[in-house]
């Protein structure tokens, strides 16, 4: 229950402290048609939020959102502000001052409230790294991996950089990337069942699992459909790996692909057709450019099922359910 609570107040807080300062990746992303540094090496900057920390907004007649008593006192409201909550091991949690380098601890009160929580200061990044966009994890071992970066100090260049933190020790310790990769950017990332680490490449269909004890990585994921942009991973029970295929650099106006990796064999397969378009194509409106390739996150549910939101600039966004028991997909209601 604390941890359940401790996740449902720090997104309700977070959210609701910047929702008016601050856009999601997605929507920032959304005036190119693919972020990616081969097709538009140039992007603005993050839109700016308040010179000050802005007022907390009032909440809606019974809402069932809490916000915090204190506020995150990241360092930068000009430039950066408070995002990117991980819940640690030990119950607390861990909030970065997205694109700044300054990193941040909510701790429970005595009677275990969030809510009534206070912030101290964390070290931050190393030098040279203060990533916007990018992989997060808490590993097994209690420490937080972030890797690449589609902005660093808020400038548009999808980072190959990566750092692990130990909250034992407050301590960053630099990550190489693996060998050959130049970029990282905002790709995704899942831990896997036995506990690997397991990460993207944005702007390729490279992946590769990171070896804990002496940081070196070993590629994986041979025969994916497309490369990673936009996509996510969502790690099922049955150990493999879901993913819905965003058609970056294979535009095709009418397609639905899915895919699932599997650990044993190290590679990716079709998982299907997701029935509706998951992936913001455009082709109703513009089509190839115009689209975003924007997807929506894919919610492992306790019943086994993946419930995939998709986006869309010409209407109504759907959905998909897929049925890990069954490895099929039905369509879900739009929105």
């Amino acid at each position: 229950m604390r941890i359940a609570t401790a996740v449902a107040l720090i997104f309700a807080a977070t959210a609701m402290a910047f929702v008016a300062v601050r856009p999601s990746s997605a929507i920032a992303q959304s005036a190119s048609t693919q972020a990616l540094p081969e097709s538009n090496p140039i992007l603005p900057l993050p839109p700016k939020k308040g010179a000050t920390r802005p007022a907390a907004p009032a909440l809606a007649p019974n809402s069932p959102w809490q916000l915090l008593t204190n506020q995150p006192p990241v360092i930068d409201y000009t430039d950066c502000g408070p995002g990117n909550p991980i819940l640690l091991t030990d119950g607390t949690v861990m909030l970065q001052d997205d694109g700044c380098q300054d990193w941040w601890k909510l701790t429970p009160d005595q009677f275990g409230s969030y809510v009534n929580g206070t912030w101290t200061q964390l070290a931050s990044t190393p030098a040279g790294y203060s990533p916007l966009y990018h992989s997060s994890a808490v590993l097994p071992d209690g420490r937080v991996i972030i890797e690449g970066g589609e902005y660093n100090f808020l400038s548009a260049v999808w980072t190959n950089l990566g750092a692990i933190y130990d909250p034992q020790i407050d301590t960053w310790t630099m990550v190489n990337p693996p060998t050959g990769w130049s970029t990282i950017g905002d790709a995704q990332s899942v831990v896997l069942s036995d506990g690997t680490y397991m990460q993207a490449n944005c702007c390729t269909d490279q992946a590769a699992l990171l070896n804990l004890s002496n940081f070196t990585w070993t590629p994986t994921g041979s025969g994916k459909f497309d490369v990673n942009d936009e996509e996510g991973w969502t790690l099922l029970p049955n150990k493999k790996v879901l993913t819905v295929d965003a058609y970056v650099f294979q535009y095709d106006a009418r397609g639905t692909n899915s895919e699932i990796y599997d650990p044993l064999a190290g590679s990716w397969s079709t998982a299907g057709s997701t029935i509706v378009q998951l992936w913001d194509s455009a082709a109703h409106c513009g089509g190839k450019n115009h689209a975003s390739f924007e997807v929506g996150p894919g919610v492992l549910r306790p019943d086994g099922t993946v419930f995939y939101t998709g986006a869309s600039r010409c209407g109504a966004g759907h959905t998909a359910i897929y049925n890990s028991n069954t490895s099929g997909w039905t369509t879900g209601p739009d929105f």
